[in-house]
């Protein structure tokens, strides 16, 4: 072997591994190098990797076009600033001069406006716009500001990095199952940070309590163990309820179908049908189908409550758990919907009639709903109670990447459907009274965790929330924020129509460097101040 056949000592872990992928001339290993030098090294190796498959399997001129399309995924692409947190802060800082240089240069406010909102749209933001208590003056002032900038670059950046990445071959179970292993990193540090700015922050209040937001969070559903029990709760409620009303149980399993894979299960090579829908795409048409099975369910009289869970397949395209209760002889006619909107997309695909829509009637004698879903809500959250995920990792990591890629592409993991509010419920176990009556029924229901009771006060599963006796109390707070706009509406208690229950009562500042009094008058503190 010459020189000549041997990489450079100083080249790319990347570029070792195809080194010997070349013609005679060796003129693919220079193009390749400037492919390379434009795509960040955390996603080098695995690119590389597929190169070499494309290449056995397709030949040169595949795998070259191939590398072209990779370096196209992150050539001249802002987001890649998210990897580093000092180019980050330079970019973040880099936009508010140029926001500043704008309204300087405008005429008119209205005039600013219009010129950075087309900025931002042609760099991929939504702009804010004029209305829901924002002011003109106030949406300038978001553009000048440092915060606003740091969580809309993060949030759309995170979100076409793990695009990019899904693309790149990054996500699927041979290589970092739901999320990268990049974009996880990233939002565990994320997650630190805040934890870090919530040990420095205090919530003061008029007679001078104090307790850092990292304290307040512990107590609320912000911290995961508190999230997974107060679901756990509520599916117990529900549970309860379907048994007293001899109601059926059904768990569905909703999928994607193939054109929205962008991996093999089994090899981890790219599907050939993928048509590029992203994760957040995935979900919306979900959504969609719910929308659409719930309209006709409706329409047809069937009333159903319960739960449903997204959570990401391998290659992080979501799928759905859902748990619903109804009347016996409903369930036909909700499977059959199910199914027929299920596969109104590529229903001639392999497999697609026997997994696209798949359902478990539970047997309320061999158990209950709840131990039908309880995993999938442990292995959402925390991982607690779970000794390792499906492939005998540690359930808790597996939870972190759950965790991670629901932030990464902003979707809801968790959605009740049927029954009262939770607003209702966390208002009320703020408080440790309540004037007599549902008032005090539903707070001591609410404290006490009884979601069936709870639920039965509320008028049931069936009820119309505009027809429910307790309401969201809210007062109109004239008082600046951080825009200089009024803070508007916000919730303050609950009411039946006659008895109003305060559930804030305090009025609360959030300041640097105080001491935290005594934890257990905090207790009715999270969630809110």
């Amino acid at each position: 072997m010459t020189v000549q056949d041997l990489p450079p000592e100083d080249a790319s872990p990347a570029i070792v591994i195809i080194w010997r992928y070349s013609d005679a001339n060796g003129d693919d290993r220079n193009f390749r190098a400037n492919q390379f030098f434009h795509i960040p090294r955390p996603f080098q190796t695995t690119i590389a990797q597929d190169y070499i498959k494309i290449w056995k399997k397709h030949g040169r001129r595949q795998a070259n076009l191939y590398l072209t399309d990779m370096r196209e995924l992150f050539s001249n692409k802002d987001y890649t600033v998210i990897l580093e947190q000092d180019k980050f802060s330079e970019f973040v800082e880099n936009q508010i001069q140029y926001c500043q240089k704008v309204i300087s240069a405008s005429l008119t406010e209205k005039m600013a406006y219009s010129r950075l909102s087309d900025y931002l749209q042609r760099r991929g933001f939504t702009p804010p716009a004029i209305e829901k208590g924002k002011t003109l003056t106030g949406v300038l002032k978001r553009f000048q500001d440092t915060k606003w900038w740091k969580y809309q670059a993060r949030k759309l950046y995170t979100r076409q990095l793990e695009e990019a990445a899904i693309k790149a071959g990054l996500v699927h179970q041979r290589k970092a199952k739901y999320v990268s292993d990049a974009t996880h990193k990233i939002l565990k540090k994320q997650r630190l940070r805040n934890q870090d700015l919530l040990e420095t922050l205090h919530a003061v209040n008029e007679n001078g309590q104090s307790y850092t937001l990292a304290e307040l969070a512990a107590l609320s559903t912000s911290n995961p163990k508190n999230r997974r029990c107060e679901l756990m709760a509520r599916l117990h409620g529900f549970d309860v309820i379907a048994k007293a009303c001899e109601h059926a149980g059904l768990f569905v399993t909703l999928t994607c179908p193939s054109r929205m894979h962008p991996r093999f299960k089994k090899t981890g090579d790219i599907n050939s049908k993928y048509d590029g829908s992203t994760p957040g795409q995935a979900q919306e048409y979900l959504c969609l189908l719910w929308t659409r099975i719930r309209a006709q369910l409706m329409h047809a009289g069937i009333h159903v409550y319960g739960f449903r869970v997204a959570e990401p397949q391998h290659d992080g395209t979501p799928h759905w758990h859902l748990l619903l209760y109804t009347k016996t002889e409903n369930l036909p006619k909700i499977k059959a919907l199910f199914l027929h909107h299920a596969l109104q997309d590529s229903p001639d695909e392999k497999g697609a009639s026997d997994h696209r829509c798949t359902f478990k009637e539970i047997d309320w004698n061999k158990g209950t709903g709840v131990g039908y879903i309880a995993k999938y809500i442990s292995k959402n959250i925390d991982g607690e109670h779970l000794d390792s995920d499906t492939d005998g990792n540690s359930a808790s990591e597996a939870a972190s990447k759950v965790r991670a890629w629901a932030s990464a592409h902003s979707i809801r993991q968790f959605q009740q459907f049927g029954g009262p509010t939770v607003t209702s419920w966390r208002e009320l176990r703020r408080i440790e009274s309540a004037p007599d009556g549902v008032l005090e029924q539903a707070r001591s229901a609410a404290d006490s965790g009884n979601w069936s009771e709870f639920t039965k006060l509320f008028g049931g599963t069936e009820i119309n929330r505009n027809d429910q006796p307790l309401k969201i109390a809210r007062q109109y707070n004239d008082k600046p924020g951080r825009y200089g706009e009024p803070l508007g509406d916000q919730i303050f208690g609950l009411t039946d129509g006659i008895n109003t229950v305060v559930t804030r009562p305090h009025c609360w500042e959030i300041t640097k460097g105080l001491k935290s009094t005594c934890m257990s008058s905090a207790a009715g503190l999270a969630g809110g101040f």
